[in-house]
């Protein structure tokens, strides 16, 4: 059986999102992205129901994720302290942009140990850096060097081929006892989901920063994996797309498990 929940997220403003700065390689967030965080961490409602958390590794993903979902995080490694978060550059943006191009491994440890390192959080640093030892990026090293420069299954080119990986994967290896959070980007959203239907041409995405969308995967007749939408996000996300407010944190989680998860093979 597929987990009984998948939540999908758009990573918080970045620099490159500002005046179209699609030349700033692997940009961080912008003071506005770490308020969204702030506000995605106050209000998105399944901090004491996520099992898994995984992100794509360019810089902008990991820090919504640490700073977003540290309720979450924090409450996963006081009950496991080997928790970790999978980096995985399957999950990464669709584009070979310099801003949508990753920074090695060292080079993303060396940019997280100067906003906090193992004994001192810097004043004013969001919280949820202090988790980042709990960033595993195996998949990662596994990756290279097709990561961060594009290459095979990871070139623009071979996005659809990721996307079928990717969604192959959440259903074989996570089960219906698990609920998963993944954080990734505008354009690849689109990808994983094969919905296109809010896509924006000028905006290069529906999905606004931090917004948080919620599936349950199921298999077709022909045996593919599919992403299927809940009701619940669906009323919520229209509802707040109107207000400007992309998570009130209103759902009701037990509605999506039982009214989407029963025929989950179908």
């Amino acid at each position: 059986m597929p987990p009984r929940l998948i939540h999908l997220v758009r990573h918080a403003q970045g620099y490159h999102n500002l005046n179209w700065q699609h030349h700033l390689r692997d940009p961080t967030l912008t003071d506005l992205g770490h308020s969204q965080c702030q506000i995605l961490a106050s209000n998105f409602p399944y901090h004491n129901s996520i099992t898994h958390i995984i992100c794509s590794p360019l810089k902008r993903t990991i820090q919504t994720t640490l700073e977003s979902f540290y309720p979450t995080i924090t409450r996963l490694v006081s009950e496991n302290e080997d928790f970790k978060i999978r980096a995985d550059p399957y999950f990464q943006e669709n584009g070979e942009w310099e801003c949508d191009l990753g920074s090695t491994i060292p080079e993303v440890q060396k940019f997280l140990s100067t906003i906090v390192d193992k004994e001192n959080v810097k004043e004013g640093t969001p919280r949820g850096y202090e988790h980042q030892s709990h960033l595993d990026f195996s998949e990662v090293r596994t990756s290279t060097p097709e990561w961060p420069e594009k290459r095979g299954i990871f070139a623009a080119r071979n996005v659809d081929k990721r996307g079928t990986y990717a969604r192959n994967f959440l259903f074989e290896n996570y089960n219906e006892d698990e609920e998963v959070i993944i954080v990734s980007h505008g354009g690849y959203l689109h990808v994983l989901t094969e919905d296109w239907e809010s896509y924006d041409d000028i905006k290069g995405t529906g999905w606004e920063n931090t917004e948080r969308r919620s599936f349950v995967l199921k298999k077709n007749e022909e045996g593919k994996v599919k992403l299927e939408e809940t009701e619940e996000s669906i009323k919520n996300r229209r509802a707040h797309h109107a207000e400007g407010d992309t998570d009130s944190g209103t759902e009701r989680r037990e509605t999506e498990v039982a009214g989407h998860h029963g025929n989950s093979k179908n």
